[in-house]
């Protein structure tokens, strides 16, 4: 009789376990969403890791970009704007596709970090602590 296990006490510490699981991936889900789609130490398009003096540089534009993304990102801009032809070969139809995708995901991100259910998440996250 005294290896019988207490039900409640099992299910209970259960609960515990599918509630610490449960808070972990809101916790990853702020994460991954603030912290890494954001982060000052990588170009914002490409990834590249900036070296530290790069990352305290202000930036022009509402993306971080390395130089490389960076001049691609203004040639992108100043051709949308004047429906002028790119000098550039590469800058082919596809690639105007690819910068207008990343730009319209960067504003869903954005879209996303702001919106009533995530923010809803991130105080949910907060008050577990």
């Amino acid at each position: 009789m005294s290896k019988v296990i207490d039900i409640e006490d099992r299910l209970k510490l259960e609960q515990k376990k599918k509630a610490k699981v449960e808070r972990a991936k809101k916790l990853e889900a702020v994460r991954k969403t603030i912290q890494c789609t954001r982060c000052l130490a990588r170009c914002a398009k490409c990834n590249v890791q900036f070296d530290t003096q790069e990352m305290y540089q202000r930036f022009k534009g509402p993306y971080r970009f390395c130089a490389s993304c960076q001049e691609e990102y203004e040639e992108f801009v100043r051709l949308q704007g004047t429906g002028q032809e790119s000098p550039h070969y590469w800058h082919n139809k596809q690639w105007f596709r690819v910068w207008q995708a990343w730009l319209d995901y960067q504003q869903a991100m954005k879209d996303y970090g702001e919106s009533a259910e995530f923010l809803e998440l991130v105080r949910e996250v907060e008050w577990e602590r």
